[in-house]
This record gives C-alpha cells, sequence and structure tokens, in this order.
C-alpha cells in the first residue's frame, strides 16, 4: 500500500517539538505584552490582489495560489505585514499608535533548504502611526527581548537605511526601472558574494561597469552612518542594546521597506541567515486606501530558532491510572477524571493490558508515578501510589495523592 508523506516542503510536528515550540510561544507572547502589543490574527488566505498590490504580479510564482468555487482568486498568506496593512487602513479612528503582534504560520512557494519551510511560522510585532526613531528603536528592542528570551544570548543586529542605498543605485547609473532588482540582488551578497552579486545584476540587464559602480559606492558607505541610523543607534544603547552595527548591504528583499532596516544573526549560526529582520514601510498602508500611516516592525522565524534550540523531551503526565484487572477500567477513568478535576494530568489504560504490561508502558513513556485500582483499593478509598523510579508504594486517598503530586 502507498505511504504518504508530508506534502514537500512541509513536515509533522510531533508532541516533543510542539511542546518546545509552545513554551517558546508563551515567553514570546510574555515579551510583546510587556511592551504593550496586542495580539492579531488573520485569515489563512487573502484576495490576490491584495497580496500582489506592493509586489506585482511576478510574486504569484512565490506564493500559493487558487480560484474558489466562486471564481474569486486567492492566495495563502505568506507575510503577516500584508493582512494587518489591511486591517488599518480600513479602520483609520483606531488610536494611534497602534501596537500589534502575532504569531501564525504562513506559506511560500520556495525552494526547501535548511531553516527555510513552504510552510513556517513566525512571530512579530507592527508599531504603525509613529515616523520617529523611538519608534524604530523600541521594535529592534522587542526584537533582542524575543531573542533573549528565546534563549539565545550570543547575536548581533546588523541595521542600514534602504534609502541610503536607493540613493546610492541611482548615483551609480541604475535605471528606476531596475532599482528594486539591484537592492533585490544586494540583499543576497552575504549568501553568494560581490561576484554572485555582480552576475545577477547583469542578468538583470544592468550593465557590468553600473554594476561595479554601485557595489564600490556600496563599499564605501560602510565608512559612513546614515543619521537616521545614527539615532537609533544612540536611543539602542541608552537602552542597554549595544550588539548593533551598520552593514550598508542590509536592505531586505521585501519591496515595501522605505528607511530603517535590520537583521538579527547568531553567532555559530550563521549558515541559517537572519533569524528576526525587519524595519520601516511608510507607504504600505496607503496602498490599500488608508492614507499615509508610518510604520515599523519586524518578524522572527520561529523553524529558524526551533533548528538552533533543538527539541527537548515530550511532555508527559504525573501518572498512569492502571487497574490491576480489566473488569477495573471504568473504575480507573472514573479516578482519572476525578485526578484532573484536582490539578493532576494522568493517563488511564484503555488498551486492556495486563498490570505488568502497564508498567512497561510507563517506565518507556517516563511516567513517574502509577497509581494501582483494584478492588481493595476501592472499597478502602486508599490507593496505591508507586514512585517508578525508587519503586517506593505509599497507600494514599485519592486527595492526598493529588496534593502530593502538584507539589
Amino acid at each position: 500500500m502507498e505511504k504518504f508523506q508530508p506534502p514537500r516542503g512541509t513536515r509533522d510536528l510531533l508532541p516533543a517539538e510542539m511542546a518546545a515550540r509552545e513554551a517558546l510561544f508563551s515567553r514570546l507572547r510574555g515579551v510583546f505584552r510587556s511592551y504593550g502589543y496586542g495580539e492579531v490574527w488573520t485569515p489563512a488566505f487573502e484576495d490576490f490582489d491584495l497580496l500582489a498590490r506592493k509586489s506585482g504580479p511576478d510574486i504569484e510564482q512565490e506564493l500559493y495560489v487558487f480560484t474558489d468555487k466562486a471564481g474569486r482568486k486567492l492566495g495563502l498568506r505568506f507575510d503577516p505585514t500584508v493582512p494587518i496593512c489591511r486591517i488599518v487602513a480600513s479602520s483609520p479612528n483606531l488610536p494611534k499608535p497602534m501596537r500589534f503582534c502575532y504569531l501564525t504560520n504562513m506559506w511560500r512557494y520556495d525552494r526547501p533548504q535548511k531553516g527555510r519551510w513552504r510552510e513556517f511560522w513566525q512571530a512579530g510585532v507592527e508599531l504603525l502611526g509613529s515616523p520617529r526613531p523611538e519608534a524604530d528603536a523600541e521594535v529592534l528592542a522587542v526584537a533582542a527581548d524575543c531573542m533573549r528570551a528565546a534563549g539565545l544570548k550570543r547575536f548581533a543586529f546588523r541595521v542600514n537605511s534602504r534609502t541610503a542605498v536607493e540613493a546610492l543605485a541611482k548615483e551609480a547609473g541604475i535605471p528606476e526601472g531596475k532599482k528594486a532588482d539591484a537592492l533585490r540582488a544586494l540583499d543576497k551578497l552575504a549568501k553568494v558574494g560581490k561576484a554572485g552579486v555582480e552576475k545577477e545584476l547583469q542578468e538583470k540587464g544592468i550593465p557590468r561597469a553600473k554594476a561595479e559602480a554601485f557595489l564600490g559606492l556600496v563599499g564605501q558607505e560602510g565608512g559612513r552612518t546614515d543619521p537616521g541610523i545614527a539615532r537609533i543607534t544612540e536611543l539602542l544603547k541608552e537602552m542597554g542594546i549595544t550588539n548593533v552595527r551598520h552593514d550598508p548591504s542590509v536592505v531586505r528583499g521585501i519591496d515595501y521597506y522605505t528607511g530603517f532596516v535590520f537583521e538579527t544573526m547568531v553567532e555559530g549560526h550563521e549558515d541559517l541567515g537572519s533569524v528576526a529582520s525587519g524595519g520601516r514601510y511608510d507607504t504600505l498602508v496607503g496602498l490599500y486606501g488608508g492614507g499615509e500611516v508610518p510604520a515599523t516592525g519586524f518578524g522572527m522565524g520561529i523553524d529558524r530558532v526551533m533548528e538552533i534550540l533543538g527539541t527537548g523531551k515530550a511532555p508527559v503526565p504525573h501518572l498512569l491510572v492502571a487497574p490491576v484487572r480489566e473488569e477495573l477500567a471504568g473504575n480507573a477513568l472514573s479516578l482519572a477524571g476525578e485526578l484532573r478535576a484536582r490539578g493532576v494530568a494522568c493517563e488511564a489504560e484503555v488498551m486492556g493490558r495486563s498490570l505488568r504490561k502497564q508498567l512497561e508502558y510507563a517506565n518507556s513513556r517516563g511516567i513517574p508515578h502509577l497509581l494501582f485500582v483494584g478492588e481493595k483499593e476501592l472499597k478502602a478509598g486508599a490507593y496505591t501510589l508507586r514512585d517508578m523510579q525508587t519503586g517506593k508504594e505509599q497507600q494514599l486517598s485519592l486527595e492526598a495523592v493529588a496534593k502530593q503530586l502538584r507539589g
């Protein structure tokens, strides 16, 4: 019989990884709340025109796009910032600044590779309504706290001004219609090197002389700092964040960024690329009919974080409620329900196994305690609780069992 596998670029998440992810999600949500961000959830699919408004129809090659039964062209969300801008555009009376956070899955038809999936998870924040550098500094501070909350201590931020790089492209003589191509190519500098960027620039129709001039200007820019970036860096120092350096090659590959941009690299895991990235996008809300709303934000790649952290162990309950005979399985189910009502996580035997097999199962799962259920225990209202590590047994009432296991 044919064995089905998850579609390419997706995977199943089993209990051990889900437990690790849920723990991470809880810590990240704690960071978001501490800054006053409120969580939003948007539909898994949107009108294709909304998704393509800034990137153009060519984005269709990178998305999961389909036509529904009513003939509407739709696409799976690939970026949380776009639907959040739709929300803001349709809610002009919301007080500013608006602080939204999210933790969601997304889809992109991309070539699967290390740290990059076709279905992926991202957490982040969007701060809308302020054009000031204080807003950019806050967003990067949230990113720093999220990195620390995830347990990633050895990381550094690379910051730049996309506006400054666009000016360099103009100075190098790159036509306005090729500017976006030039910035997308430059965004790959760390991965493919200078020669790789030059090659892509020429493949996009930019003459070699102009490509070389552009990269030369970018190299010279490394010795200068944009005034806006300098102010943001100064604010970050006041907040105790000093692991920040100016990198003129950082532009982010998404076209909607308009100014400050940043990436976050983890020491020893540079092959994964940026773990948390973002920047300013002052014109995006306006594309959806909401007027000009300055905005800044960032997203953290959950899958890349998990690649670094690993998974740990699957969660196990406090105990297994084990009937000594199959006829007492119903009593075991009832007692397990009473224990759960008292705050004890427990499993009840549902396989009809012998007591020996139940003991073997508890050991294989790492369940720390076993509660025997027999006629004698039921009549006395006192049950035998065994510590699976030491073998020690106690006769306890159900309330005493619950109290002991709750600690």
